[in-house]
């Protein structure tokens, strides 16, 4: 492996530990928040960046604690998708690039953002039908508005992790036969 392609896979290694510590850091404090509301209803003013579901929470308790948890499983979601990439780039060996253990974190991948997608439509939907009986969620959107994205990369990674597989019986037909 050339040095250049060993900083580049330094380098996503990084970036994949920053992103997963800023998703682990969204929901932990989704989910301090949402217990801290528990004892101090006026933190539902902002519970993270700006988010704002007091008038929902004076208005309906459970569409509150409804929305809210779907928020926390969905940045629960995000963050452990970039845990299995960051266990993928921890077992791949670019000598014998598949193996069963990297194949199966990339299946899991593929059904992890096809769950987030699912539930980031459910969550939309579910937004939509409270907001049409009056509800008012305030930049509560900005959540889940990326699942058509996670849909089409739900399918990708589908797809690779299906050649990873393939590839993964050639390479032991290969060792096989040598």
């Amino acid at each position: 492996m050339s040095a250049k392609t060993e900083t580049i896979f330094k380098i996503l290694k990084v970036f994949s530990w920053i992103v997963f510590i800023g998703l682990s850091i969204k929901a932990g404090a989704l989910i301090f928040n949402y217990i801290f509301a528990w004892f101090n209803p006026a933190a539902t003013h902002n519970l993270y960046d700006g988010l704002d579901l007091s008038a929902l929470y004076q208005s309906n308790e459970i569409y509150y604690q409804s929305i809210l948890s779907l928020l926390i499983i969905l940045s629960i979601s995000k963050a452990h998708v970039f845990y299995l990439i960051i266990q993928i780039q921890s077992k791949l060996n670019l000598v014998k690039p598949f193996s069963e253990g990297v194949s199966e974190l990339i299946l899991k991948i593929s059904y992890s953002t096809f769950f987030i997608g699912i539930l980031g439509w459910f969550t939309r939907e579910f937004s939509r039908w409270l907001e049409k009986r009056g509800y008012e969620l305030g930049s509560v959107g900005g959540y889940w508005e990326d699942y058509q994205a996670f849909f089409m990369m739900a399918g990708i990674i589908f797809i690779i992790a299906q050649i990873f597989k393939k590839g993964l019986e050639l390479q032991n037909e290969n060792d096989l036969t040598v």
